[in-house]
């Protein structure tokens, strides 16, 4: 949890020692407050945040209404963090040179998931501290379930997340993906594309000033592949899978639970 609360927009961004090149805080216009804040920057932390915190299924096409239709996880994910924010922050003459030495990220969420039918399954993830949040959940419909070949299956996930330590105020994430997958005796293999719509309000510290807060949003497409692994009915489940965000952003981890 320390590392997740020294994450990269973190120091840099939002702390007190922040100056923005040719600002004098002994002279502002009141209306213009919220100004001091560049958007480029809070659209660019938005995203960031968006793209770490979004929950991820790792799941392929097909329902888990007939191996178990209920199971309990853990995710760990490491996410490499993209030159967006790095490149805003530098265009506004902030010094970035601690994001710079946080190549990656670890994410670390609970994860629940439950058939509602042949065709299709819910999931929950979240993780919770001191009175903040990342909360997260997906509704998958099979659309194409061949004894043998590819399934097909639509996917729409949200994300909610609140996190005032890392100067997250709000966070909202929409990813509706479409994936493929292959039904194995043992194991699921799956591929699939997806988009996120990003949008969130953060916060930065200024001398004198105090806390202000700005929105931000973003949109950014990925795609993504993995293998979910099956032992027994109600037994260990096993998860791998990598991400590319078209943001520049990826990632790799890993899930591992029981079905119940």
């Amino acid at each position: 949890m320390k590392q997740f609360r020294r994450l990269a927009l973190l120091g840099i961004l939002f702390s007190s020692s922040t100056s923005f090149a040719g600002f004098d805080p002994s002279f502002f216009d009141l209306s213009q407050l919220n100004n001091l804040i560049p958007q480029d920057i809070a659209n660019e932390a938005a995203k960031t945040m968006g793209i770490l915190l979004v929950h991820r299924p790792y799941q392929g096409a097909i329902s888990i209404f007939e191996p178990s239709g209920f199971e309990v996880k853990i995710e760990t994910t490491m996410i490499k963090i993209g030159d967006g924010i790095i490149n805003a922050l530098e265009a506004n003459g902030v010094n970035n040179a601690s994001l710079q030495q946080s190549p990656a990220v670890p994410m670390l969420k609970g994860h629940i998931r439950k058939a509602l039918g042949p065709s299709t399954d819910i999931g929950i993830s979240g993780i919770f501290y001191q009175g903040q949040y990342v909360v997260g959940g997906d509704f998958k419909f099979n659309i194409y379930d061949p004894e043998e070949g590819l399934s097909s299956a639509i996917r729409l996930g949200y994300t909610l997340a609140k996190v005032p330590q890392l100067n997250l105020q709000s966070l909202s994430v929409i990813t509706p993906e479409l994936v493929f997958s292959r039904r194995l005796s043992f194991a699921e293999p799956y591929i699939g594309i997806g988009g996120r719509f990003i949008s969130g309000t953060v916060s930065a510290e200024f001398p004198i000033i105090g806390t202000l807060e700005k929105s931000g949003s973003g949109t950014t497409g990925y795609a993504f592949t993995g293998v979910n692994f099956m032992i027994g009915s109600k037994g260990l489940r096993l998860a791998f899978e990598g991400n590319y965000d078209l943001s520049g952003f990826s990632s790799i981890g890993t899930m591992f639970g029981f079905g119940i």
